[in-house]
């Protein structure tokens, strides 16, 4: 006998029944204490083996009873402190089930009653639980996020028009969220290169590494890559082995800009570069064969291609003055950056000549303020969005285990004729 009930055993299976299916009430007074013990934190089972009834019968209970029925306090998690990151047992705990449940629950595993996920799902929200990143990531060996170190967005806010920053920034925004990664931004780099490793970048916080013209000698980058990280440089073809890059086609639209010049009749091209960028050196070596295919002898007294002095009219005026007094003086200059270029433009201009009947001049990028430059830069144009959606698709094609041989690539670029170097 089982209280007033007879309860009857197989002899064949074991299982014990009863002719008695009602389901078993118990006295309301043994709810309202359920219900007050929930408030003080109990947890299911804990108020099922205080009040010798079953988890299942508690849960309903709380379930079922309305939010006015039990005090503000009750709709609210346990006493936890909310400065402390509430750990998978402890939902556990507030559910009335096993940790092992939860995490069925979180990685949809397994088989459970709808009455169990409703309540897992309630004990999830009081409680703001969210699963650990961190733990998971070092389970699943993957952060779904990329690095990301760019120069010049300190004083990007003052040289919005003159940076190929925000349009190379914004599409690898847009084709990592579209790739499922976050992106971190090493706002310290690379202003502290120097002084440090790159070991942080190996701190399991990343999937692989985006950076934005590295230095020609950045061991660090070298030290990422050889450290098992993905690493893609953009604007840069000159990495390390097991690094990949993204650049545009430099020497191709340098050449294709002296073989325009050439074809407007000039023969005294000069040209002034920075040598201390692989994509300015790219740019040199493209002017210097671009003479050399259109039959134009190469003159070092007209080429400056290590530019050392600050970016201001009056320091590139130097130079210009200096061949402006030569005998066979140079009719048309090609510089390696539209920045250059205006420069030259504005100390010509003060100067009191013209151009282009006295000089003309071209850049390289194809930046927004080249539209109205002079009445209109000509220039070479770099899809810097392009650049940035084929950093991003090639760093996680390295990530998910491609070759770096498969993640080195060259984009076209095309020459824009203006005003500056048309009469």
């Amino acid at each position: 006998m089982a209280g007033n009930s007879q309860r009857y055993k197989c002899v064949s299976c074991g299982r014990r029944y009863s002719l008695d299916v009602r389901p078993r009430a118990y006295p309301a007074e043994i709810r309202d204490r359920a219900l007050e013990l929930h408030r003080t934190g109990k947890s299911n089972r804990e108020i099922a083996r205080d009040l010798s009834v079953s988890p299942q019968a508690v849960s309903k209970w709380i379930l079922n009873t309305q939010p006015s029925a039990i005090d503000a306090a009750s709709s609210r998690p346990p006493a936890i402190d909310i400065k402390s990151r509430v750990t998978i047992s402890e939902v556990a705990q507030h559910a009335g089930v096993s940790t092992s449940t939860i995490s069925n629950y979180i990685n949809s595993k397994g088989r459970m009653s709808e009455e169990t996920r409703l309540r897992i799902e309630c004990s999830i929200k009081e409680l703001y639980f969210t699963p650990s990143a961190l733990t998971r990531a070092i389970r699943h060996r993957r952060t779904h996020t990329i690095g990301l170190v760019s120069y010049g967005i300190y004083d990007l806010e003052h040289q919005v028009e003159r940076s190929i920053i925000p349009p190379i920034l914004g599409m690898i925004n847009q084709a990592a969220d579209r790739a499922g990664y976050d992106v971190h931004l090493y706002t310290r780099w690379p202003h502290r290169s120097r002084s440090h490793t790159g070991s942080d970048f190996l701190n399991g916080q990343i999937d692989g590494l985006l950076w934005i013209s590295p230095p020609l000698k950045a061991p660090q980058i070298q030290f990422a890559a050889e450290g098992g990280l993905p690493v893609i440089a953009l604007m840069s073809s000159r990495v390390p082995t097991g690094v990949g890059y993204v650049v545009s086609d430099n020497a191709g639209g340098m050449r294709q800009l002296i073989e325009y010049l050439v074809s407007e009749g000039h023969t005294r091209i000069a040209f002034i570069g920075v040598a201390t960028v692989s994509d300015f050196i790219d740019r040199c070596a493209g002017y210097r064969k671009g003479l050399a295919a259109s039959g134009i002898a190469y003159d070092p007294e007209i080429e400056e291609a290590d530019f050392r002095g600050d970016w201001t009219p009056a320091s590139i005026g130097r130079i210009l003055e200096r061949w402006l007094q030569i005998p066979d003086r140079p009719t048309a200059l090609v510089t390696v950056d539209d920045f250059l270029a205006e420069l030259a433009i504005n100390w010509i201009r003060h100067r009191g000549l013209n151009v282009p009947a006295d000089l003309a001049v071209s850049g390289f990028n194809g930046l927004p303020f080249t539209d109205t430059l002079c009445g209109g830069l000509t220039t070479v144009q770099q899809q810097f969005s392009e650049i940035g959606r084929i950093a991003v698709e090639r760093l996680d094609a390295m990530i998910q285990g491609a070759p770096v041989s498969e993640c080195r690539v060259t984009v076209p670029v095309s020459l824009i004729v203006r005003s500056s170097t048309q009469d």
